[in-house]
């Protein structure tokens, strides 16, 4: 199909106007409630027919499977408290160095001030 710009133009204009139905035409006379209840017939028989185990081993095998992921879900939590708690504790103890640095260059520049003011006055007189 060749489609040069009039004949796009025109096809936006048919399209623009109403003229075309862009939708996809609908199915009437059928409700979608009995192709879901077929389907969902479809599926349990094949289910039934095809499961791998009894229906007591397959609700331990899913319990057994729950109780596994819950277990894992667990230690991952405390190894993230345990990894936050680190964390934590070392952000605090930099905080606490940051501390310490400041407070000593704040008290070497105050010696070092008070030496510069009082030694200088000192030797001027």
């Amino acid at each position: 199909m060749n489609l040069d710009s009039k004949k796009a133009i025109r096809i936006a204009r048919a399209i623009l106007a109403g003229d075309v139905d862009i939708e996809a035409p609908r199915r009437r006379g059928y409700s979608s409630i009995p192709v879901f209840l077929a389907g969902l017939g479809a599926g349990l028989a094949l289910g039934v027919l095809f499961a791998p185990h009894s229906g007591e081993e397959t609700r331990v095998y899913l319990a057994d499977s729950a109780r596994q992921g819950l277990d894992k879900a667990k230690i991952k939590g405390e190894e993230f408290s345990r990894r936050a708690q680190e964390a934590v504790t070392r952000g605090k103890e930099a905080i606490t160095r940051g501390k310490e640095a400041v407070s000593e260059t704040v008290d070497t520049a105050k010696q070092s001030a008070k030496q510069s003011y009082y030694g200088e006055k000192t030797n001027v007189s």
